[in-house]
């Protein structure tokens, strides 16, 4: 009886008791989801701030930098202040600087320098005018008023074949305050400044958002599903850009979220439905209840301090016990969700690498324990592996293609190294180059030999046997301080820019580079001109010129930016060039050859590849002009005459007199046709040629100036060593002591390497 009776009053209360405990339980957890996402919120609200000055800093360095430069740069000044021909050593140097801007800040996509006097406009990729510049209709809005604010989102084309991209842009004028001389033109593009931001938001959780002041949007989150409302706005107060940003809709949760007053409503009746329900089995069942109150008031509960008690479970303190545990997990995850780890391992990898705030050693081990990371040893060496022909590694794979290569070359190079307990730290400092700390054992006897070379030619075959591309090595000296370490990585970065000289898929050490001597990149300029006034007068030696040149550049030792700061002046010799010969031509070379040989320049990676491209296309230019020069009555006449001079110049009457009585030409009409079809003043044609056969004279042979002078065509020695200081900057017997003092340094290198 009595049994039945608890089964009775158990099935009685089961029910509402369910419910009740079921309520509760969802309630609690809804105030706690409730909770974490208002922390979310102020965190995302925190971090798009830091994204809004992240981008605000590093825009303001570029914008500072600027002003600097065109206060203090020689070769920017020197740039504006130019004639309308201009100097193309000036050029040169302006694009070099251009080029090192560029590299020393990464987030610039583009320079370019607009000169006012002629509407030249000079880029770190090409050269052109105002009205055939691609961006001309931009240069023209922002030549009468230059914003010291950044623009808006917009279209910047440099090659039309190559397409547009998103940038916003600096315009400032030069000089700084006059901005009377041209302007300086900067281009960031918009996915390199949302790679600042990407990383610092969860992408599956919240998204931020920034527009520009006419509300275009710049760059942000891309998100696949639509975001709830904006929560939190910023704008900034230097570039007035509107950065918003939120938390994103999570399907089932958020459904949740927005009927929590409806379930709240529910769990309010159902709670008064039960203590109706308890009413009425209390009164159902009054006796028993009262009998089991008095057995519960007999007891005393102590405090429960395990979830045992008295052995028995206590299911209030496992409950608690449960809670608390939730509690705890629950604060840790939001702990670690607040540390980026990726994003300290790669700035204290920047710090040792590139040295702006030194580490010591003490501070060194403390943080890699933290992060996990090798523990520093004795002596130290930086190895850098560069993906060869990386515009074409990118064309070939996708985006996650490409994530994947270079984590299996990572990981394989960890393999390699553990293998031959070679301890490394390694990270990929952009996109191309997998940068490695190599630790050493100060006691270990011929370490590089013994190890690091073995090492290097195992992860060079095996990615050229495994992977469908190759990689160059550059190796850093090694060195006991940490302090040293930018040193040894400025070491392999120098060893790289000879890859395209000394060939890919190889190991470059510093040691190799410093052992050889660099010729000067300025030595060719000359041989450059020569091979294009070759070329613009339609002698057919020109290719063959064209050849040797590259067989000298073989054997030189220049960098992968000289080399491609010598191919940048022969595109802009030749379009020089080009401008002399008429209309027509300089047309067909604008708007025809100059983009493909543009393209074909920047798309090279090797030396052969270079002369054969940039080749075709001037072979291409080369029957165009004889063609047009074809249908030119004089274009013969003129052709003979330049004949007569290069066989003739040693004759000292030589002289448009001479030939205008030979072809019975009017002396001045022949200095016309002469300039028209050459480009080129009769008198400095002579000049050049002459020029050119007294510095083989000084180098080759042993006769003296006066000498000399007289096989190249001048009667006085006064005369000729004018003429000769004025073109070479110097006098044929400092010429000749400089040359033999080069002979005999290159001569002792050899033996000396030898």
């Amino acid at each position: 009886m009595q049994r039945s009776w608890y089964k009775r009053l158990l099935l009685s209360y089961m029910p509402i008791f369910v419910i009740v405990i079921t309520f509760i339980f969802f309630v609690f957890f809804q105030l706690f989801s409730e909770q974490s996402r208002r922390e979310a919120l102020n965190a995302n609200k925190s971090l798009s701030l830091q994204a809004m000055r992240m981008v605000d800093t590093s825009l303001k360095v570029i914008d500072n930098m600027i002003v600097l430069e065109s206060i203090n740069s020689k070769a920017l000044n020197d740039f504006f202040k130019s004639s309308a021909v201009g100097d193309p050593y000036i050029n040169i140097q302006a694009v070099q600087k251009l080029k090192e801007i560029i590299n020393y800040y990464p987030l610039i996509d583009s320079i370019y320098l607009v000169r006012n006097s002629d509407g030249y406009v000079l880029s770190n990729a090409t050269n052109g005018y105002i009205s055939t510049y691609p961006d001309h209709e931009f240069i023209e809005q922002y030549q009468v008023s230059k914003t010291p604010k950044w623009t808006g989102a917009r279209n910047f084309e440099q090659f039309k074949m190559k397409g547009g991209k998103q940038v916003v842009s600096l315009v400032r004028g030069s000089p700084y305050m006059k901005n009377d001389l041209g302007m300086i033109v900067v281009n960031v593009s918009t996915e390199s400044l949302n790679k600042l931001t990407e990383e610092m938001l969860d992408s599956n959780m919240s998204f931020i958002q920034v527009q520009d002041t006419s509300g275009n949007h710049l760059f942000g989150t891309k998100v696949d599903r639509p975001p709830s409302q904006v929560n939190s706005q910023y704008v900034s107060s230097y570039t007035n850009w509107n950065y918003g940003s939120g938390l994103l809709n999570n399907g089932f949760v958020s459904a949740v979220s927005y009927l929590y007053n409806l379930w709240f409503i529910i769990g309010l009746g159902m709670i008064a439905i039960g203590f109706l329900w308890m009413i009425y089995v209390s009164r159902r069942n009054s006796k028993p209840i009262e009998e089991i109150a008095a057995r519960f008031s007999s007891y005393s509960l102590p405090v429960v301090s395990s979830s045992r008690r008295k052995g028995k479970l206590d299911e209030f303190a496992f409950i608690e016990s449960a809670f608390d545990s939730i509690l705890e997990q629950s604060k840790e995850y939001q702990e670690k969700y607040r540390e980026d780890l990726h994003v300290r391992t790669r700035f204290m990898f920047r710090q040792l690498i590139e040295g702006d705030s030194p580490l010591s050693v003490s501070e060194w081990k403390s943080e890699a324990a933290r992060l996990n990371l090798p523990l520093p040893l004795d002596r130290y060496r930086i190895l850098i592996l560069e993906i060869d022909k990386y515009g074409d590694f990118c064309r070939d794979y996708s985006k996650t293609d490409q994530d994947l290569l270079k984590f299996t070359l990572r990981t394989v190079v960890d393999e390699i190294a553990s293998k031959w307990d070679c301890r490394l730290w390694s990270e990929w400092t952009s996109p191309h180059n997998l940068s490695i700390i190599l630790f050493e054992e100060r006691d270990q006897d011929k370490f590089e030999e013994a190890v690091l070379v073995p090492i290097a030619e195992q992860i060079l075959a095996w990615t050229h046997q495994n992977l469908k591309f190759t990689i160059t090595m550059g190796m850093g000296r090694s060195t006991d301080q940490i302090g040293e370490i930018p040193q040894s990585y400025k070491d392999a970065m120098q060893a790289l820019k000879y890859k395209i000289v000394l060939g890919e898929n190889r190991l470059i050490r510093s040691e190799d580079i410093s052992s050889h001597g660099i010729v000067e990149v300025y030595t060719h300029l000359g041989e450059i001109r020569a091979i294009i006034q070759s070329f613009r007068m339609q002698k057919e030696q020109w290719s063959e010129d064209y050849d040797q040149w590259f067989e000298q550049l073989k054997n030189s030792f220049l960098t992968n930016d000289e080399i491609f700061s010598l191919m940048n002046y022969l595109v802009y010799y030749t379009g020089s060039e080009m401008s002399r010969l008429g209309k027509e031509i300089y047309n067909k070379w604008i708007q025809e050859e100059l983009p493909k040989l543009t393209v074909k320049v920047d798309n090279s990676y090797s030396l052969e590849q270079l002369r054969q491209e940039i080749k075709q296309v001037l072979t291409e230019h080369y029957e165009q002009m004889k063609q047009i020069h074809h249908d030119n009555q004089y274009s013969s006449i003129i052709r003979n005459i330049c004949d007569l001079i290069e066989r003739d110049y040693a004759n000292p009457d030589l002289s448009l007199e001479m030939l205008g009585d030979r072809y019975q030409l009017n002396a001045k009409y022949v200095s016309k046709l002469f300039k028209e079809n050459t480009g080129q003043r009769f008198v400095d044609f002579l000049i050049d040629i002459r020029m050119k056969e007294a510095k083989r004279l000084l180098t080759e042979t042993d006769y003296s100036v006066q000498e000399i002078a007289e096989r190249v065509g001048y009667a006085h020695a006064i005369s000729f060593t004018r003429v000769f200081k004025r073109t070479a900057g110097v006098t044929p017997g400092e010429y000749r002591n400089g040359r033999k003092a080069k002979e005999r340094g290159e001569n002792d290198s050899a033996v000396e390497n030898g």
